[in-house]
């Protein structure tokens, strides 16, 4: 062991195991409260931004040499003052102590310290650490642990996720074809406990739980030793103060057990509840200790392992996962190193790693592991089909029931409190549980087709996601997972048929749409239909006809809401424009496509002033993106390649763009003394003139002149 004095480190951020633990009973009375765990350090705990660990990654050759790393560490720590310290007027401070205590993946070292950091001494300490030349990269070594989430009384139904409801996922409709036989779904967890619903299809797991070495919590492990092959969950419980300073006393939550129901517990055997994938199988992994806190080091390892990777000193896996569960996350902006690392050599060796977006209602690109490279990272939806309150949402793949207060998500569970006792059922939600959700599916998608690689399964989920049912502020990628159609779509099955108005336009076009790839599914919006095709869909309802949507014009209307949003069903299919574009109208607007600007919609009072000057081949060319509100007076605008369009209540949809658009931008625009613009531009002769609200602009010979009221 190196060991030399440093200060230690700091930003334990806490990952954030995605779902709030109910009683363990199969029906929790009406009015009962659910039991939440108390808010950790992501959540603005008196531990937000400290560790006493970091990772740090030494180039080729410098590894292998104690001294170098010695000098390293002890010249890094140099820099580092003690705020407490500097706060006192104390001008000599015996420099803390680096201990480095174990590898990681890549043969990134793990370093402790004897005490904790900041966020702002830990910023210090690893930017020392990196301007040495022999370091690739230092980080923190945050603490992951089980997200807290609204503490609400709920009640809950039994398993309305799985059902064929406009918010469910219709799984019957999927086992017709995949029950996830010979898939393995890794749950890198708190571990797991022994249940009647689980035994079965448990694989030997491994324990990858660090002994603590910092005192952030004594005995971190709680089995009373570091790495094991014994993934049973010891416990997260905890008494006051023992998970930081000021910390309430919690029961365990047996969230691994939870989470590995979700995904594949027994179906079909009479007992309890039926995981999305019921004859996958399991493999438990430990990574998840006391307080419900892991080392992201000790992650990437998990996440390695679990895909078959070799781990120095750890036995060889030998049931490498199909797919990996991380329903757990931490505050990042970016995707640590080391973690990336691991689930990178997941990826390599063919296993999709699917992670929970995050419980704290913001936009899931600032918490890791949902912003790192190539996973599948999950929103939650509520039995309404809405995105849930506490979910994140934005830079995601797509969503998936993770349930509310009201009515959550039941799955596997344990009556102990704290040491494990036996097994029963509870109701949890969270994203947590829509992540396991998806996990599922993906095993029924690589069932269906093993030969699949985690890009394809990803653009598989993404393909065939429904919208929404209800609404998804921020953005819920694209769109519900939908397992039947996901399957349909990996099998490419023979056997669908299409029939009567969808049939009808089917036969017509059927060389741009493919073959059916699914049943047509009835009970819309104003009570039409769709059934998928390999290429797209066609929708039908009374009003608009069967028409053909697909491609980027697809995506964009499914994020505006599809059937259920501002656009409606389409009135037509796809026309060119004749300048290397493409348009389909819907009922209530138009969805305007180029390969250099995507697809956009436009509509209303903007997109009938656009057509008026010549839609995408006029004035001002194709949209930039979609219709914003909001603006000054209860306005809004949307941009073009070459301009703007203004619409206020009291001035109507005016174009701006060219000299006179770009003085406008400079004044202020809406928000500046000149307001709306009143009328488009008015040209005599070399003269250009156009009104605004507070004012006009000029533009003679090459200049311009501005006038105000």
């Amino acid at each position: 062991m190196t060991s030399v004095h440093a200060r230690g480190l700091a930003a334990a951020l806490v990952l954030t195991l995605i779902g709030a633990t109910a009683p363990a009973v199969a029906q929790p009375a009406a009015g009962t409260t659910v039991p939440v765990p108390a808010a950790h350090a992501s959540d603005g705990s008196g531990r937000a931004g400290a560790t006493d660990r970091v990772v740090v990654k030494f180039r080729d050759g410098a590894e292998s040499a104690p001294r170098t790393r010695e000098r390293v560490y002890a010249e890094a720590a140099e820099q580092v003052v003690p705020r407490g310290a500097a706060a006192a007027g104390e001008h000599e401070v015996a420099a803390p102590r680096l201990d480095e205590i174990s590898e990681t993946v890549d043969s990134a070292k793990v370093v402790a310290a004897d005490g904790l950091l900041d966020a702002e001494e830990l910023e210090t300490l690893t930017a020392a650490l990196e301007e040495d030349p022999a370091v690739e990269y230092a980080e923190p070594d945050h603490l992951a642990s089980i997200a807290a989430t609204p503490d609400d009384p709920y009640y809950a139904t039994s398993q309305w996720n799985l059902q064929p409801t406009a918010a469910g996922l219709d799984l019957p409709s999927a086992w017709e074809r995949a029950t996830g036989a010979g898939q393995t779904i890794a749950v890198v967890d708190t571990g797991i406990t022994s249940h009647p619903d689980l035994d079965a299809n448990v694989l030997p797991g491994h324990d990858f739980v660090s002994l603590h070495a910092g005192g952030v919590q004594p005995g971190h492990s709680r089995d009373g030793d570091g790495w094991d092959p014994d993934p049973r969950d010891e416990g997260d419980y905890a008494g006051l103060d023992e998970c930081w300073s000021g910390s309430a006393a919690r029961n365990s939550s047996w969230h691994g057990t939870h989470t590995a129901g979700t995904a594949a517990a027994r179906g079909d055997n009479g007992t309890g509840v039926a995981g999305v994938a019921y004859d996958a199988k399991i493999l438990p992994v430990r990574a998840l200790g006391a307080c419900g806190d892991g080392y992201v080091s000790d992650i990437a390892v998990a996440i390695a392992w679990a895909a078959g990777d070799d781990v120095e000193g750890v036995p060889a896996n030998p049931h490498p996962a199909t797919v990996v569960n991380l329903s757990l996350g931490f505050l990042s902006s970016t995707c640590p190193a080391v973690l990336q690392d691991g689930i990178d050599r997941a990826l390599s060796r063919g296993a999709s790693v699917v992670v929970a977006a995050g419980n704290n209602d913001r936009d899931a690109r600032m918490e890791s592991p949902a912003n790192c490279r190539g996973v599948i990272t999950v929103a939650s939806t509520t039995a309404y089909g809405t995105r849930a309150g506490y979910s994140n949402w934005g830079r995601v793949t797509l969503a998936a029931p993770g349930g509310d207060p009201a009515r959550q998500i039941l799955s596997t569970a344990n009556t102990g409190s704290a040491r494990p006792g036996s097994g029963s059922y509870s109701y949890k939600y969270g994203t947590s549980m829509a992540s396991p959700t998806v996990a599922g599916v993906v095993a029924l998608v690589r069932e269906t087709d093993p030969s699949l690689s985690p890009a394809q399964v990803k653009d598989v989920l993404v393909a065939t996601a429904r919208p929404l049912p209800g609404h998804c502020s921020g953005g819920c990628g694209a769109g519900l997972v939908h397992p039947r159609a996901a399957v349909a779509r990996a099998t490419l099955q023979e056997g669908y048929t299409a029939q009567g108005a969808i049939g009808w336009l089917h036969a017509r076009i059927g060389s741009s749409t493919g073959g059916p790839r699914s049943h047509e599914r009835c009970g819309l919006a104003q009570d039409g239909c769709y059934q998928e095709f390999e290429r797209g869909a066609i929708y039908w309802s009374a009003d608009s006809g069967a028409r053909w949507v697909h491609g980027g014009v697809r995506s964009a209307w499914n994020r505006a809401g599809g059937v259920n949003g501002f656009l409606g069903y389409p009135r037509s299919g796809e026309r060119s424009n004749g300048a290397g574009g493409v348009h389909q109208l819907f009922q209530r607007g138009t969805v305007v496509w180029s390969a250099g600007t995507g697809a956009a919609a436009v509509r209303g009072a903007i997109g009938g002033r656009w057509a008026a000057l010549g839609g995408e081949t006029g004035l001002l060319g194709y949209p930039l993106g979609g219709e914003r509100g909001g603006l000054t007076g209860g306005g809004a605008d949307q941009d073009f390649e070459r301009g703007r369009i203004l619409w206020s209540p009291a001035t109507g949809a005016q174009p701006v763009h060219g000299a006179i658009g770009r003085a406008y931008a400079d004044l202020g625009g809406e928000q500046g003394r000149l307001g709306y613009p009143v009328s488009p531009e008015h040209r005599s002769g070399d003269t250009t003139v156009q009104r605004f609200q507070g004012g006009s602009i000029v533009y003679r010979h090459g200049g311009i002149t501005i006038s105000h009221r």
